[in-house]
């Protein structure tokens, strides 16, 4: 079924408001962000676009393409959490709109649009598409693979209601396009990039070629018997061949450069290691976790879930119509990286996200169903969804300024964001009361939007505003001068991003102890130590008199405490003889 431009503009507008005003705001934060805006800082500095590093050693947990589009942001709106963000926030927009025509192509126009807002609006959207890691780039990637499959696989219906899924084999050139989108996907995040969209595919087709009314016997023989049908209309070959085509040549240069180092660490301990055991403390139940993150990151959509699911339910035990046959392909694409993260040993509420265009189309389903077709029941459990709404709401204004209050003093205002559920609880009751549940489903779609916009724009930055390593290197006198030689002990990453902002090259070396920073100090004169301030009696016992604390600061959002030394005028005073007569 066409996709209107209208729906796309739309939904484009709609996650632009949510991901791109403040965008560079908030410091870099967590572990991830500032690691790979480093790593890309280090690459530019260097001009090595191959080997990836942080802090002078290698980076072996994430494959280059993040860092690629980093530099371009650089490029565009400078070396700054702006130009860090840049991609993710273009790329999750352009996911979005992928995600209506998905939507649209499998089901309905009407269910496009729906899909697109849900996906534009959930709060995991807000979060990871404005930041600076590869999460952004893998959902886009795979969500285009799916397009590319819905597009190259629909056939019009012989019963005029549009187009729907048809059993012909997925035409050459989509397979390639399927492969080339799959290859970029594993210049992302590696293998994760390939093997679940191929599992989703695979089922599908199978579902399908099993589903089909001529094909007659129990359920295990007709399983059976379509396995080489599906195979064939897949084209996995293909679409696996294309994608290492695309991959290959990096990671033949990565080995090569590395003799194997990067490749090996990145296959055995951040793929097969993760996957076999939890790392870094990011465990979790099998059956909890992710149903969690799930009920958190789609919220505010996910109040109507036990609804969304039981229209999902009906949809792929229906006869072969657009909208079973596009359920179908939600359900396996879902299925395809929740059931799998479910049962590995490491967790993280981003392995999922590329899941969330499958979800947006379930959901997006059940409103455009909901808006055509109410029903006593789904009336009844909808109010009970505007009322979750408007609980949340009280929770966001009494708990949000609570959490804000660790890191600043002037956020209790923040409260002031649990009134857009509230008053979009409100209107979408009115409305259903009055019989319009289109306008109900407009106040729902808008009071996302303010309040994932709010959220993700105002309350970071609120927070890091006080503090953080950004402001750390402000007092370096150099740094305004030009590059400075800057090193490095025991600091979070984030102090890597910044001090190699100021640093020649964007190299920020890794001290071993007090000693290799005085060694640093005498081969870099005027250079500029961060340290983690536990240590900061001893590094003050090696470093020469005329260096001192020029500034202490604390990392956002883990409150770590971080000090830069540098040369102070007057020179500071040895603290005993022993220091005294050392220099």
């Amino acid at each position: 079924m066409p996709f209107a431009r209208s729906t796309g503009l739309i939904v484009a507008a709609t996650a632009a408001l949510v991901l791109l005003p403040n965008l560079g705001g908030p410091p870099l934060w967590d572990d991830d962000e500032p690691r790979n805006a480093a790593c890309s800082l280090a690459m530019r500095g260097s001009g090595d676009w191959i080997v990836p590093t942080f802090n002078g050693r290698l980076r072996v947990e994430k494959p280059v393409l993040v860092n690629w589009l980093h530099l371009a942001g650089f490029s565009v709106a400078g070396v700054n959490e702006t130009g860090a963000r840049l991609s993710s926030a273009v790329l999750t927009i352009a996911t979005c709109v992928l995600t209506a025509a998905v939507a649209a192509a499998a089901i309905g126009p009407e269910v496009g649009l729906w899909a697109g807002l849900v996906m534009a609006t959930c709060l995991w959207t807000g979060v990871s598409g404005r930041a600076a890691t590869p999460d952004a780039p893998l959902a886009f990637f795979t969500t285009l693979a799916l397009w590319l499959f819905v597009r190259g696989c629909r056939v019009p219906g012989p019963d005029g209601l549009g187009w729907r899924f048809g059993g012909a084999r997925l035409p050459l050139a989509s397979a390639v396009g399927i492969g080339v989108a799959c290859g970029f996907a594993m210049l992302t995040k590696g293998p994760v990039g390939l093997v679940p969209p191929l599992i989703a595919l695979g089922t599908f087709c199978w579902w399908q070629a099993a589903s089909d009314p001529g094909r007659a016997g129990p359920l295990h023989a007709r399983l059976v018997a379509s396995l080489p049908t599906a195979w064939r209309a897949t084209r996995p070959a293909v679409i696996a061949g294309t994608a290492i085509a695309v991959a290959l040549p990096w990671y033949a240069m990565v080995t090569v450069r590395t003799e194997g180092e990067w490749l090996r660490q990145f296959l055995l301990v951040h793929n097969l290691g993760r996957f076999a055991a939890p790392m870094e403390g990011h465990a979790g139940s099998a059956l909890v976790y992710y149903p969690l993150v799930l009920l958190i990151g789609t919220f505010p959509w996910s109040i109507a879930w036990l609804l969304v699911a039981g229209h999902a339910r009906h949809s792929v035990g229906g006869p072969a119509r657009a909208d079973s046959m596009g359920m179908r392909l939600a359900v396996c694409w879902a299925a395809a990286w929740i059931v799998p993260f479910s049962l590995a040993g490491t967790k993280l509420p981003g392995y999922v996200w590329p899941a969330y265009p499958a979800l947006a189309l379930a959901t997006g389903a059940f409103i455009a169903a909901w808006i055509r077709r109410r029903s006593v029941a789904n009336d009844t459990w909808m109010r009970v969804a505007w009322a979750c709404l408007a609980v949340v709401g009280i929770g966001l204004a009494v708990g949000l300024p609570l959490a804000v209050r660790h890191y600043a003093d002037s956020g209790s205002w923040l409260g002031l964001v649990g009134a857009v559920p509230l008053v979009g609880a409100a209107a979408a009751w009115a409305f259903q009361s009055a019989g319009r549940p289109e306008r109900a489903a407009i106040a729902w779609a808008t009071t996302a939007c303010g309040t994932i916009g709010l959220l993700v724009a105002v309350a970071p930055a609120v927070a890091g505003h006080a503090g953080g390593t950004r402001q750390l290197f402000t007092a370096v006198p150099a740094a305004k001068a030009g590059p400075v030689p800057v090193a490095s002990f025991g600091v979070p990453a984030s102090a890597v991003f910044y001090a190699g902002r100021i640093a020649p090259a964007g190299a920020v070396p890794n001290l071993s102890g007090p000693a290799d920073a005085a060694a640093f100090v005498a081969e870099n004169p005027g250079g500029h130590v961060v340290i983690n301030a536990r240590f900061e009696e001893a590094f003050a016992m090696a470093l020469p008199c005329d260096y001192g604390v020029l500034r202490k600061s604390t990392s956002f959002p883990t409150l770590q405490e971080v000090v830069v030394f540098g040369p102070t005028d007057p020179p500071r005073i040895a603290v005993d003889a022993t220091r005294s007569s050392r220099h």
